[in-house]
Parts: structure tokens; sequence; C-alpha cells
């Protein structure tokens, strides 16, 4: 059976070593997949949609090496009995260290202030609950709502309490509570002036044209409506914006690609063969006096998160969009720093509760 594969994917020779003679490569924008004629495990990425494409009876499975869903028409899909799978939370801890490495930058710019400002997290699964946490462990003023968990609010009523409100739902159309559109004109207008919103959810779950009203507010975007041709005007309007690359790490990418690896040789009933990682650590020593001077100031290790990762160095051009989501693949994880030189346990407690590694001097 042949496995054919988005050749955008990365470490797909790593994974399928043993597999390399059954893998053809395709480029998502050529793929035609109605064509596809022999049986066939087709890998593709969150930027190939099947919706409104006839989906052969040679695709005998149908894998996403990503952890959104919204690009994959499961409904038809289980009409015709294909079964399918998703990389389902590996890019988890990426996103949680961009909001990281976002409040960072906030919190160095002067644009949010700990003392005095509200968090709001919108949607608290395996991403927005480890922000929260993480926050609370930090001593930030962080709430959160999600209608299907239980969470500090109970409606959206009170926006003015809060300064940055970051998102992090999944696009629902048909539900109970919907989160297309969820930002828009009539949410807008009740956020006080100079608001922050992340979005690094969806594109469609801000409703950007009528973000375009409010001059007395301000965003920074993941995710935009019709990517990758994106509203050039849009992302001049954040403070800086990023190609869908939240969730982007190393790491992530690494364990995406293990996971639609795991799902496609489970399918097949063949041997899962475990491969040691690849990736490298980076390591580094604690500047203790950089570090006591941020947490005096800051409340959080500001110089030591943007070292790692300042996600304002990835803001882009617009017509770039498509090339650099295609080949971003070498962001560090936290989890990849080692930290030496740190003896305070209290300090090595916050380090490991960012995920950094924290070894004994």
């Amino acid at each position: 059976m042949k496995i054919l594969i988005d050749k955008n994917i990365p470490y797909v020779e790593h994974f399928f070593a043993d597999h390399l003679d059954q893998i053809q490569y395709f480029s998502d924008e050529d793929f035609k997949i109605e064509n596809v004629k022999e049986d066939s495990v087709v890998v593709v990425r969150s930027t190939y949609k099947t919706h409104g494409k006839k989906i052969p009876k040679s695709i005998k499975f149908l894998c996403s090496a990503s952890t959104g869903e919204d690009h994959i028409d499961k409904k038809e899909l289980n009409k015709i009995k294909i079964p399918y799978a998703f990389s389902t939370g590996a890019n988890a801890i990426a996103v949680r260290e961009y909001i990281f490495s976002a409040l960072a930058l906030l919190l160095k710019e002067e644009k949010l202030n700990k003392a005095t400002d509200r968090i709001l997290i919108i949607g608290i699964g395996n991403i927005g609950e480890g922000i929260q946490n993480t926050l609370d462990y930090f001593d930030f003023n962080v709430e959160s709502f999600d209608p299907f968990k239980k969470s500090s609010l109970d409606t959206l009523e009170n926006l003015k309490d809060f300064k940055l409100i970051s998102l992090h739902v999944p696009l629902t159309k048909h539900s109970k509570y919907p989160t297309k559109n969820l930002v828009n004109r009539e949410f807008l207008r009740n956020l006080n002036d100079g608001s922050i919103i992340i979005n690094t959810s969806r594109g469609g779950v801000l409703l950007e044209k009528d973000f375009m009203e409010f001059n007395n507010l301000n965003l920074i975007s993941d995710v935009f409506i019709n990517e990758p041709n994106i509203d050039c005007q849009f992302l001049e309007r954040n403070l800086f914006g990023t190609p869908h690359i939240a969730g982007h790490s190393q790491l992530s990418r690494y364990q995406m690609t293990k996971m639609g690896y795991e799902n496609v040789v489970n399918f097949l009933g063949i041997k899962n063969t475990n491969k040691k990682s690849m990736l490298e650590n980076k390591n580094t020593e604690l500047n203790k006096d950089v570090f006591k001077h941020d947490m005096e100031k800051f409340g959080f290790p500001v110089s030591l998160i943007l070292d790692t990762y300042n996600p304002k160095l990835d803001h882009f051009e617009c017509a770039d969009f498509k090339k650099i989501r295609d080949n971003y693949n070498n962001r560090i994880g936290y989890s990849q720093v080692v930290i030496k030189g740190c003896d305070d346990e209290t300090d090595r407690s916050a380090l490991e509760m960012l995920g950094f590694e924290v070894q004994d001097s």
C-alpha cells in the first residue's frame, strides 16, 4: 500500500525509515486526492482541506499530522466509511510557550502590568488549562471562561474587567456554543481602550472586518481568515502577527509527526519501531542577577523567556505567509533548554513550571 505524505511534514524520513519505499510525497496546493487510484494511506497537514472533495475508495486511511480538525470533513468520511486520525494534543505545549513569550514581551514593553491588569482565558482545554495553571503559579490575576468545563466565569458579560484576552477554542459553527465569529463587533465594543487580544486558535473565531473598526484595541494574531491568502491590512493592524506557527516548536512538530507515524502503522497493523529522539538541547547558564531583576520587576522571567523565543521576531510580510509556515521547523521549545547554575529551589520550581529543564550545578 502506498503512503502519500505532504512534503512539508518534517521528520518523515526519521520515523518512516523502514517504509521509505512505500512513500510518495505531494504538495498540498497541487494534491488531487480524487485522482488517487492505488490503495493508499494519505498523511496531510492542517493546510489541506477535504471539504467539497470527492474522496475515492482507494483512500484507505486519512491521517492529519496536526491537532486541529476543522480541515477534515469528518461527517463525509464517516459516511463513506474511511477512517481518519489526528495528532491530537501534540502542539499544546508549544502554544502555551508562545503565549508565555507573548506575555513576557507585553510586560517588557509595558503594554501589560502584572500588578494591575487582569487576564481572561477563553477555552480551557489542554492549552488553556495549562496556561491558567502556570499563570496562577506566578500570581497573575487570571480568570477563565469555558461553557463546557468548570471555569472562573459563567458568562462573558464583564469583558471590561480584562486587559488581556487569550483565545483557545476550536472553530465550531453548529453547536450550542458556536465559536465562529465569537469575537465580533458586540464583543469588541465591550472592551476597554488598550485591551489586547491574542488569537492562536482559528482565524474564524475573530471577525476581522469588525476588529478593523476598533482602533482603540490591540491584537496579536497567529491565525487568520482565508489562509494563506490573508488580509494584508488586517495583518498591519496587529501589534505583530505570526504565520500560524504558535504550535510549531521543534518538539511539537516532532511529536505531531511521531503521532502521525504511530497512527499509520497502527492502521496498517505493522510494528511500531521506536526511534531515539533526534532533537538537540540548548545548554545555558542562569544569569542570576537578570533573573532576580525580572522577578522583582515583572514577577516573570522575561529575559530568559525572550532569549529562548521572541514571537515578535516571527512577524512577517503578508505575501510570505505560506512560504514561512511551510518551512518553519527550527524554533527551540522551552523543554529543550537545559538551565544550569540554579541553586535556589524556588527559582528552580518556577523554571520547571514553565517547562525548562533544570540541571544541578
